[in-house]
């Protein structure tokens, strides 16, 4: 993993792509109740908070708590190239000094 984990390193802070495996939608009523179901792939997008030997830890919205997805459910991660992240870091260090000005 050591060759995932530089690209993943290089993507913690921003927003990433992720295609994983997931089974069916508990019952809200009954959360204890068991839910059985065929599997589907999902793509979402998500803030990616950190990467590990177990997977990684992602949110939706920073409204949103953390989720751990283990790497048997991760199918696929995509993460902005390194031109992006330095338009994302100039721009949000522009909105930083605004904001400090106030």
């Amino acid at each position: 993993m050591a060759d995932q984990a530089s690209v993943l390193s290089d993507w913690v802070g921003y927003g990433v792509f992720v295609t994983y495996m997931s089974g069916p939608v508990l019952d809200q009523d009954e959360p204890t109740k068991s839910v059985k179901g065929p599997p589907e792939t999902i793509t979402a997008s998500f803030l990616l908070e950190k990467c590990g030997d177990w997977g990684i830890e992602v949110k939706r919205s920073a409204d949103t708590p953390t989720t751990f997805m283990s790497w048997g459910a991760v199918l696929y991660i995509q993460g902005p190239p390194p031109e992006v992240r330095k338009q994302i870091d100039a721009e949000t260090a522009k909105q930083s000094k605004g904001n400090s000005a106030n």
